[in-house]
């Protein structure tokens, strides 16, 4: 069957415009409602790529800029409709910031604000910390981290710092009215995305220790069953401190302060206090506190191979915001760390510079983003824009590779890979609007867009709720169980990746391409998984494209 991939929400008047054909057609036409043709153009070839494993043709009707909403079609072929307009994201942004209301853990939710998605309060008891004879611990509310319940303090504070880097670098994310309840600050209310985030911060405080250090997670000692929130029961614990949670904390709540404290003197203070004394744990204790599950417990480990780029975002970021020159003395000794390891590491996945890296295992991009933020224009400085620079031409050299202008290759598509793509995205973001604005960056990242948002060969939106085919069975426990037929919208698909890791996967045929190894399914954790580090990065971007 002929198909015809494209935006499935999709386009703002003056950005690029294309749809990709999997099929030899030679003319295409956009028509309106009405089924008037409204702008015709010609279809060129672009070939075969390994990415996406199509022979693609390409039609651009970049020119096209008359608002409404439309469809593409070319021969017997017909496209999804899709919309132009200024405000076509309008929908998209308020869902990818909702999304983590109905995460919320605790007894956060109302009906009032999450109509049928409303849950009883869940995991209220205290938790116990494992393997020590101390009280329990009140580590109530956050945000389920993920299709699971646990609550993660690395991922976690990474979710935060991508939406609260999104704010510092594009205020426009505090305009973003996603209808939930309002909190007070000192001069009143506070921005919707501000409140959200503020649900994370109070439970990551919680996750501090009397001595400053940061317990890694507190879950369950194994993942529950496909139960409602409230329906599991199991003891909670809080395992044991690291020095890669302690580093996160330490920096998200210093790039917190540097946002609250305009809103909520007291309170903005107090993340500043948390921040101090999470660091000074970390010059305390300078060896590194890695984090390995407890024998027989299967929940999330989020492991990493070192702590360098956790220790290096939490001294940049307090640099950033206190001018402190101890703090930026950390920072050129951790990078010098940091790219020595890097040299000689075998276990790195990320394929560009370290410096640029926006996951939750290499944190060192967030770093350089206090950096950028900072701007004193120094070797330092220079050296973090160099490297964005050199990444962002790195990635449109190879968006140039495949016929849908994805900057992605095809060791990209792992798991979680519309994060590597989110991740590329954030890069290109910050380059074009920040050092050095080129219209290359600009269509990588229209095309990034393109591709989450249906333009891929799978013919899907990888944003539930967005698109006539969006995905809609996602590897989340409340979808599974809730007797709702939709998920909640603005959710983020982990997206295709070749491993194929879970039992459901392997139904992918064998030697598919990598934009092919995807399956809807609410059984296939390694495809199809959500988690709020795959949304953040969404909220950053979009948070530009719409600057």
């Amino acid at each position: 069957m002929a198909r015809i991939f494209m935006n499935q929400v999709g386009f703002k008047p003056d950005s690029s415009k294309k749809a990709v054909l999997d099929f030899a057609g030679s003319d295409f036409s956009v028509k309106d409602e009405n089924g008037k043709d409204v702008y015709t153009g010609k279809v060129s070839h672009f070939g075969t790529d390994e990415v996406s494993g199509e022979d693609t043709y390409v039609a651009d009707f970049s020119n096209f800029k008359e608002n409404g909403t439309f469809s593409i079609t070319s021969g017997d072929a017909v496209s999804t409709h899709f919309s132009i307009g200024n405000n076509v994201y309008d929908k998209l942004m308020k869902d990818i910031c909702k999304c983590f209301y109905f995460l919320r853990c605790g007894d956060a939710l109302t009906k009032e604000f999450a109509g049928e998605y409303y849950h009883e309060p869940c995991h209220m008891g205290k938790a116990t910390v494992y393997g020590e004879d101390t009280e329990p611990v009140d580590v109530t509310g956050g945000w389920h981290d993920a299709g699971d319940y646990g609550r993660y303090s690395t991922a976690g504070a990474v979710a935060v710092a991508h939406i609260l880097y999104g704010v510092r670098f594009f205020n426009n994310l505090l305009d973003v009215d996603f209808n939930i309840p309002k909190v007070k600050g000192d001069k009143g209310n506070l921005p919707d995305i501000l409140a959200e985030v503020k649900v994370e911060l109070d439970f990551l405080k919680k996750m501090q220790r009397e001595n400053g250090s940061v317990w890694h997670k507190v879950t369950t000692f194994c993942h529950a069953p496909f139960v409602m929130p409230e329906e599991d029961k199991e003891e909670l614990f809080l395992f044991h401190v690291s020095s890669l949670a302690t580093a996160d904390i330490a920096a998200v709540f210093a790039l917190a302060y540097s946002i609250y404290k305009d809103y909520d003197k007291a309170y903005a203070d107090s993340l500043l206090e948390v921040s101090k004394k999470a660091y000074k744990w970390l010059k305390e204790n300078p060896d590194e506190l890695l984090f390995f599950n407890a024998e027989g417990s299967n929940t999330g480990q989020y492991d990493e191979a070192e702590d360098i780029s956790n220790r290096f975002w939490a001294a940049a970021s307090l640099y950033e915001v206190t001018g402190d020159k101890e703090y930026y003395e950390d920072i050129k000794y951790q990078k010098d760390r940091l790219l020595s390891f890097d040299k000689n590491a075998t276990k790195k996945g990320y394929q560009g510079n370290v410096l640029t890296c926006l996951g939750w295992a290499e944190v060192a991009g967030l770093g350089s983003l206090s950096i950028l933020l900072k701007n004193d224009g120094d070797d330092l400085n220079k050296e973090i824009k160099k490297a964005f620079t050199g990444e962002a031409d790195r990635l449109v050299s190879n968006a140039k590779k495949n016929g849908f202008g994805l900057c992605m290759e095809a060791k990209d598509f792992i798991w979680g890979s519309n994060m590597e793509l989110l991740k590329y995205l954030m890069i290109l973001t910050v380059t074009d609007k920040k050092i050095e604005g080129k219209p290359e960056y600009k269509d990588a990242i229209t095309s990034g867009l393109d591709y989450l948002l249906g333009c891929n060969s799978m013919d899907v939106s990888y944003v539930t709720g967005n698109g006539e085919k969006a995905f809609k069975n996602p590897h989340l426990r409340p979808t599974a169980v809730d007797d709702i037929e939709e998920p909640w919208p603005g959710l983020v698909s982990g997206g295709p990746n070749v491993g194929l890791q879970d039992e459901r996967a392997k139904e992918v045929p064998a030697g598919s391409a990598p934009m092919k190894c995807y399956l809807d399914h609410i059984d296939c954790y390694s495809l199809n998984e959500i988690t709020i580090y795959w949304n953040s990065p969404l909220v950053f971007v979009m948070a530009g494209l719409l600057s």
